[in-house]
């Protein structure tokens, strides 16, 4: 194996991989095949792949179906060591489905933009493989205060995906949203729209990480995809709104501004309590902070005609 000879004579390697879930766990599979001290070996996303003075670059390996079944083979194993008499377990906190578990905070991990996930992903999971249950209770262990950091991150940006997100209907009467995240969240949130949003064909496009979920009407879940830049930014870009959106924007802006509290102004104290709350790296897409969506247009809609018709316009 060219990771065995690169390591021979206690040299050291540097594994370049993919930086996604599966090419990580990949290329701790392949690590881990080797038999070689993991000392020795060093894991680094192909996108910034440096070497040191004294290290050997293997890699990058394709994520292909052999890559896909040992990424699987890594995730199940972990699974079992650290899910067998974890005390978590007994009390019925599984660690291979919850939140912020010994498991599955390596997915989280993994879609954060950091470039040192990959070696964190190994150095926990060799971690992992050795302590078995009793991971679940060395939170001050350097590869996992590491590790949990990551997801913790990734946990918090899914939770802003989730938040400020905001749909806008097209004119064939589809949904679309634009988000820019600091992680790759829209993998991780999409069964959450699809479940808010079953009744509905919508696209959720992050172009920033060149991803999409797209939700047929009454689909129990969303199928994500991997774009090219130029398509990316051409979805996002995409006006070709409802004739109703304006109303329904100006609607959720009066909506806004009428629960806002007094004193959230850009001179005043709670300026700096909304921009904490509601980051300002995502006020540029919150339709209630753009000005223009004061304007409802010269025409009701026809669905939101009714007694007092002219209400929004006239106020």
């Amino acid at each position: 194996m060219a990771l065995a000879r690169a390591c021979a004579r206690g040299r050291s390697a540097l594994l370049s991989c993919e930086p996604t879930l599966e090419g990580v766990l990949g290329a701790v599979g392949v690590a881990y095949l080797a038999r070689v001290d993991e000392a020795h070996v060093r894991l680094v996303s192909s996108a910034c792949a440096q070497p040191r003075l004294d290290e050997n670059v293997v890699g990058p390996f394709a994520v292909d179906d052999r890559m896909l079944a040992l990424a699987g083979r890594v995730w199940r194993g972990l699974y079992k060591k650290v899910a067998t008499g974890c005390p978590r377990a007994k009390e019925g906190r599984c660690p291979g489905t919850c939140e912020g578990s010994c498991v599955s905070k390596i997915a989280y991990a993994c879609a954060a933009d950091d470039p040192s996930v990959p070696e964190a992903v190994h150095r926990y999971a060799r971690l992992a493989f050795r302590a078995g249950p009793a991971i679940a209770n060395m939170s001050v262990d350097p590869a996992v205060i590491k590790l949990d950091s990551l997801a913790r991150l990734v946990v918090n940006e899914c939770e802003r995906t989730r938040q400020f997100t905001r749909f806008s209907q097209l004119a064939d009467g589809s949904y679309l949203a634009s988000f820019r995240p600091k992680a790759d969240t829209v993998p991780l949130v999409s069964g959450y729209f699809a479940k808010r949003m079953m009744p509905e064909r919508f696209c959720l496009v992050d172009p920033v990480h060149c991803v999409a979920a797209l939700h047929e009407a009454d689909a129990k879940r969303c199928q994500v995809v991997h774009l090219d830049q130029t398509l990316a930014d051409e979805l996002a870009a995409r006006d070709d709104f409802s004739s109703d959106e304006q109303y329904v924007r100006a609607m959720w802006k009066r909506l806004y501004d009428g629960l806002t509290l007094d004193g959230r102004g850009k001179d005043e104290r709670g300026y700096d309590l909304r921009a904490s709350w509601m980051p300002k790296r995502f006020w540029d897409g919150l339709f209630e902070l753009d000005p223009r969506s004061s304007n409802p247009g010269s025409q009701v809609p026809r669905r939101y005609q009714g007694a007092r018709k002219d209400a929004l316009i006239e106020g």
